[in-house]
């Protein structure tokens, strides 16, 4: 070290604290920083409190504020769309039958079919309408040819003997034809007008009875429903149903006697059709 001058030695000069301070982050290497962000960013985003007691108070109680506040909204359920196919009963299938009720005077026409009396009547054919079936089967079963107008009744019932069953009856105006059956199945035997007061010496199913009487008291068409599994079907004994008494004066028609008697009701009729599983 080169002497002073004035023969003085000269004394080496400590650094200053920023400069000793500057050479320690010059030594400091750069990956020492990096581990205390990552630190500070994941204690910013777990929600625990940061160095400064305030902030983080106020941090803790805006977030259950706002969890406090989700909680008591409440929202619908959300229902998912029905599936197709999955839980879903089998379509109803009934049997369609046709009938007609033909007029002469006070006398109904009906048909004895295996051994019973009813209303001319079959079942509705694949792709045959309605109309189109009636006509069909009263010709079949009686040789009339009729013309169809306003509908009767329709009977609905059901058995656990003879299932679902679907009947539609018009009013038909005869028009030709002749008397007799013309049957290809050969089950029906015979053909005839009976007055409408012994309609019950031959009709003995208590639905088409009930249906066939109201409509020739009221004239009105209307839907009749019956369980069988649950009410009677079948009228017990055939009774002699006697006419009413003749006017007093000659000539005279009196609403009773073109009417049938209302008394359906105090007749005997039976469920038990074990011995009669086809439909009459």
């Amino acid at each position: 070290m080169p002497a002073d001058p004035k023969g003085r030695v000269p004394t080496a000069r400590m650094p200053s604290t920023a400069q000793s301070q500057a050479g320690q982050n010059q030594t400091t290497p750069p990956q020492a920083a990096v581990p205390q962000a990552a630190a500070q960013a994941a204690t910013t985003r777990s929600g625990d409190q940061p160095n400064s007691r305030g902030r983080g108070r106020g941090r803790g109680r805006n977030n259950r504020r706002r969890s406090e506040g989700s909680k008591s909204e409440v929202t619908p359920p959300v229902t998912a769309p029905p599936s197709r196919g999955r839980n879903k009963r089998p379509l109803a299938e009934p049997r369609i039958g046709v009938g007609c009720i033909v007029m002469r005077g006070d006398e109904v026409l009906i048909v004895r079919e295996r051994g019973r009396w009813s209303l001319p009547k079959g079942g509705l054919e694949v792709g045959e309408l309605l109309q189109e079936g009636a006509r069909r089967e009263t010709y079949e079963e009686t040789g009339l040819i009729v013309e169809l107008r306003e509908l009767a009744f329709l009977v609905e019932f059901q058995a656990e003997t003879w299932g679902h069953h679907l009947q539609f009856f018009y009013v038909g105006r005869e028009v030709g034809g002749t008397l007799g059956p013309r049957d290809p199945d050969r089950d029906v035997q015979e053909a005839k007008f009976v007055s409408v007061r012994h309609l019950r010496e031959y009709l003995r199913f208590r639905p088409r009875l009930v249906a066939l009487e109201t409509w020739l008291r009221d004239r009105r068409p209307k839907h009749f429903v019956f369980d069988l599994d649950k009410e009677p079907a079948m009228l017990r004994k055939r009774s002699r149903v006697e006419g009413p008494a003749t006017p007093a004066r000659r000539g005279a028609t009196s609403k009773a006697q073109a009417a049938p008697a209302p008394d359906l009701e105090r007749l005997t009729f039976e469920a038990d059709f074990e011995a009669e599983d086809e439909l009459p």
